[in-house]
């Protein structure tokens, strides 16, 4: 899922120096005054914006669309693989930008080609982590030599389900890569069915085009693990048909159906005395609210199936405690003869300065459902990256 993109607030985030050698690259705005730029100043650029020619404003605006989705964790992370990978030698200047915007545009500017594949390894980071992936554990690890008679046989395989089940996908390409640490990613682009859009001419004035649009699946084979991951819109039975398609074109193995991977979960020690939501600085979280919690006896409580408890965001981790323990008592229980199994926590997020910082909340059940896949990109990285320090996600 991508996140949000504000043109705008992106450009105030660059240093602009960078800004015009982006600007500059494409032959834009040499006249410009950039010396007086400033993040509190940014209005004689967005005026200038409005005078560039289309086309080239929309070069720039990709480019800067992905700096925006390369400035946090997982996109840093990247970067910095594909530069080790690629140019070694550019590590440090980039470890010296302290904005993750900037290191991110830097790298569209110095090393080109690491920014380009981490841009796209970021998209493909972003729909793992949604509700259309799935993931299987259960292939027997073994390094593949990907050839191009097996990337033929993989796009014939995958054409041949879409033409039959659905009436689309008459042309496949497939385009693989292999990440730093073995991974081997498949980017399978096909046309989609032609629709009408309404869209604005080089005129202005809106008009229908006709187009047959691409869509991706994107395959994940990591060979060390014998795990194959797969992002792909359709559900179970689409899932299935197109990883036996995989694993018979590319890996020579004939599989049977079977029920993929889900996260486990765990909730009880959330009513351990010791237990805190701990947050690190790069979360810029302020604060994490227990919102609700749904309590299953483990012994007899005359004819209490679960109990459930809501609670106000004021109340603080130690009047949360005292609430459950009332509400056990009034039923004679207490907490060693309950499980947790549902609960609902929110993120409470620092304001970037500019705007009230962000709300989010999510619920997690007892063994394995959570939707945080459904969070916008930059807030569930977060919820992510918490839910595994609290020891909530196994």
């Amino acid at each position: 899922m991508a996140k949000h993109f504000d043109l705008k607030r992106q450009l105030r985030l660059h240093d602009k120096g960078l800004l015009r050698r982006l600007f500059a690259e494409h032959g834009l705005l040499g006249d410009f005054p950039w010396e007086g730029l400033s993040a509190r100043r940014i209005d004689p650029l967005v005026a200038r914006w409005e005078g560039i020619e289309e086309s080239a404003r929309r070069v720039i605006q990709v480019v800067l669309q992905d700096a925006h989705e390369l400035a946090d964790e997982r996109g840093q992370r990247l970067l910095a693989e594909e530069l080790a990978w690629r140019c070694p030698e550019k590590l440090p200047a980039f470890a010296g930008w302290r904005s993750l915007a900037d290191k991110a545009l830097w790298a569209y500017l110095e090393a080109r080609e690491a920014f380009d594949e981490a841009a796209l390894f970021a998209r493909a980071e972003a729909l793992r982590s949604g509700q259309l992936a799935t993931r299987w554990n259960s292939l027997p690890p073994a390094e593949i030599t990907v050839t191009q008679p097996i990337l033929t046989s993989l796009e014939q395989s995958i054409r041949d389900y879409y033409w039959e089940k659905e009436l689309r996908g008459e042309v496949c390409r497939v385009h693989h890569y292999r990440r730093p640490g073995g991974a081997e990613y498949f980017f399978a682009y096909m046309p989609d069915w032609p629709d009408k859009r309404l869209v604005f001419d080089s005129d202005g004035n809106l008009t229908v085009r006709e187009e047959a649009y691409t869509f991706s699946n994107v395959f994940i084979y990591e060979p060390a693990a014998g795990a194959l991951e797969l992002v792909a819109r359709g559900g179970k039975p689409v899932h299935g048909a197109l990883r036996k398609a995989f694993c018979e074109t590319v890996l020579g193995v004939e599989v049977e159906d079977e029920e993929p991977l889900r996260p486990a979960y765990r909730l009880d020690h959330l009513l351990d005395p010791g237990f805190s939501f701990r947050t690190e600085p790069e979360d810029r979280v302020a604060a994490v609210r227990l919102r609700w919690i749904r309590l299953l006896p483990t012994v007899p409580a005359g004819g209490v199936e679960s109990l459930e408890l809501r609670l106000l965001e004021t109340a603080t981790h130690a009047e949360v405690m005292h609430l459950i323990d009332r509400l056990l008592a009034g039923v004679g229980l207490d907490r060693t003869q309950v499980r947790v199994v549902e609960v609902a926590i929110q993120l409470q997020f620092l304001s970037d300065g500019h705007r009230r910082g962000k709300r989010m909340t999510f619920h997690v059940s007892c063994p394995n459902t959570c939707d945080l896949k459904s969070k916008p990109d930059d807030v569930r990285v977060v919820g992510q990256r918490c839910i595994r320090r609290w020891g909530i996600l196994l």
